[in-house]
């Protein structure tokens, strides 16, 4: 099709609907598959639109992207995708550099677009809060750290448990929890630190040894699938719902998101009722 005169391939819709199938089978489960198929497709071409002209928004800002930010970007895609880094031909590197500057150029004008939408007020924010609180509530949790010595096909069993008995004999001797962890867990680093999590967060032979332990104590020896375990709970939280106070910052970040993406969609019904779009040949 075409979109103000620009060429888009109708491959983009067909790749865009397919997963927008997806999306509505698990919204609307008893859709047939011709209503399915023709949702999804709309659906699709009204996204694609969507993004073309907020494409060619962009492109009216003459003001480059500055190439080290270009970079920066095709750096954390290649550590996201390490797998590909190698596989790329030039031209290849060029495509993505390409697409790369263009989702940057629609960041930067979505971002003026949103420049002016003001914060959320306490008021906005305490009405939001005092109506939705009973979602906001957290579970249980644990602050914990925990030393591990693992059996994997380098280190058998019976090598694991001879390490982390003599480590829980440092530990009996005096030796600092966070000192051992450090020297000698196969997880060192920041005195085996896990921070906060409720219970499903870790597997459960840990979650059954840790949340039953009381705040200043140190487990016995366990074993997961992972090897063989020491943990240490420093502290604990029951369920509960955060304090305003509390929630105030996450609150205010959804609902000032919330208010940024509709100034986006109300700006995109203005340029795509001007919009001029027709089919292809």
């Amino acid at each position: 099709m075409y979109i103000n005169g620009e060429l888009v391939d109708d491959e983009l819709v067909r790749l865009e609907a397919a997963q927008m199938k997806q999306h509505l089978r698990e919204r609307e489960p008893d859709l047939d598959s011709l209503a399915l198929e023709l949702q999804a497709r709309e659906l699709a071409r009204e996204r694609i639109i969507e993004q073309t002209l907020l494409q060619q928004e962009a492109r009216r800002d003459p003001t480059p992207i500055p190439v080290e930010a270009i970079e920066a970007e095709v750096r954390k895609y290649d550590a996201q995708h390490p797998q590909q880094a190698g596989c790329f031909l030039p031209r290849d590197r060029e495509t993505l550099r390409a697409s790369i500057e263009m989702d940057l150029r629609v960041e930067r004008f979505i971002a003026s677009i949103t420049a002016k939408v003001p914060k959320p007020t306490s008021k906005q924010l305490a009405a939001l809060y005092h109506h939705g609180k009973q979602s906001l509530v957290q579970p249980e949790s644990i602050h914990a750290a925990h030393i591990v010595k693992n059996v994997d096909e380098l280190t058998p069993e019976i090598e694991a448990r001879s390490a982390i008995d003599r480590i829980e004999a440092l530990l009996k001797q005096g030796v600092p929890f966070e000192q051992v962890a450090d020297e000698q867990s196969d997880c060192p680093g920041r005195g085996g630190d896990l921070g906060f999590f409720p219970r499903g967060q870790m597997v459960e032979e840990f979650d059954a040894i840790v949340f039953n332990l009381p705040a200043g104590t140190i487990s016995p020896i366990f074993r997961t699938p992972f090897g063989f375990h020491i943990a240490k709970v420093y502290e604990r939280r029951a369920q509960r719902i955060p304090t305003l106070a509390e929630a105030r910052a996450s609150l205010e970040d959804a609902l000032w998101a919330q208010e940024k993406e509709e100034a986006v969609r109300i700006y995109l019904q203005e340029v795509r009722a001007q919009a001029v779009v027709r089919k292809s040949k």
